[in-house]
């Protein structure tokens, strides 16, 4: 007696409060909308209150009403809630799935990618060039250090969004500088391996043989002038020395006994020095070849900058 009394209160309630929210879908199943916050208190304060023609329950019934309208939103949040949870962890996943195809390409197509770009370089990249006839003006363990900035530079030109056709010249194949990059470069002896996976041209051949003196740039940190632009028409060489003393003029005067037109980077133009006792613009080859190579693809000597003159040497970028 007493369930079918509850029974017929339960039924008499919703036909009451949800009458509207009812839709009968086409396999005659029903869906009950979430009733809001305001409307299950207006609700429950109308049970106590007894304005929904409740009033004559005891209040037992009442309050066992109220607990299952109570229990009934609490199962629909937390549902609501499950399927919030599940869309965004499907965003999440979908996401970090198109990070990982985009960012991260595979090993083979990067190779692929890689070689196109210094094959590229090879036939209408900026020309920089390493000068490496001074060998004789350095001890064996400067030679040792050369050929290790040397390996660094294929590292560079690797790396870079815009690569350079480099040229080794005044390489002599008999020297210890070229036995200390066969000892530290694998495949350094096969010349067209070299060619084929770092897209360099090495040769005993003097830069004079090489090019034409006009289209010719020696880069000395000693220059008078200073250098303002990258011209694509133009040959810019690095000295190929590592002087521990560090010797002044000494790739100024090859360029001069070679009448050959000298410059220096813009350091001081676009840094500053800072509070310490040391200051130098003297930079490792590899470092030379970073700042050219990255205003190749950005176009500004501050980024250039940034990137190859470590803070060691007690400059910095100006503000």
């Amino acid at each position: 007696m007493c369930d079918t009394l509850e029974g017929e209160i339960q039924m008499k309630y919703k036909a009451m409060f949800i009458d509207d929210t009812i839709a009968i879908k086409d396999d005659n199943l029903a869906t009950l909308d979430i009733p809001s916050e305001q409307e299950f208190e207006e609700t429950t304060n109308d049970i106590d209150s007894g304005a929904t023609g409740l009033k004559t329950l005891p209040r037992s019934q009442k309050k066992r009403l109220k607990h299952e309208l109570a229990m009934q939103r609490k199962r629909e949040l937390r549902k609501e809630k499950r399927q919030l949870q599940k869309q965004r962890l499907r965003e999440e996943s979908n996401t970090e799935q198109l990070r990982k195809y985009t960012v991260q390409p595979s090993k083979k197509e990067l190779r692929v990618e890689i070689k196109s770009k210094l094959g590229t370089a090879m036939m209408c990249g900026q020309r920089i060039c390493i000068d490496l006839s001074m060998e004789n003006t350095m001890t064996l363990k400067e030679k040792s250090k050369l050929a290790q900035q040397l390996c660094r530079l294929y590292g560079v030109n690797w790396r870079t969004d815009v690569p350079a056709h480099i040229y080794f010249t005044g390489f002599d194949k008999k020297g210890d500088l070229y036995q200390e990059c066969v000892r530290k470069i694998d495949g350094f002896e096969k010349f067209q391996l070299l060619l084929v996976l770092f897209q360099v041209e090495m040769t005993e051949t003097s830069i004079l043989e090489m090019f034409n003196i006009d289209v010719v740039i020696y880069l000395s940190p000693d220059a008078a002038d200073m250098l303002e632009d990258l011209d694509k028409d133009k040959v810019y060489v690095i000295g190929g020395i590592v002087d521990e003393s560090v010797t002044k003029n000494l790739s100024k005067q090859k360029a001069e006994v070679s009448n050959i037109q000298a410059f220096r980077l813009p350091i001081e133009r676009y840094m500053k020095k800072k509070d310490q006792m040391h200051f130098s613009q003297v930079l490792a080859i590899n470092q030379v070849f970073e700042i050219l190579v990255t205003y190749l693809s950005s176009r500004d000597w501050k980024t250039a900058l940034s990137k190859g003159v470590p803070e060691r040497k007690g400059y910095v970028l100006r503000e």
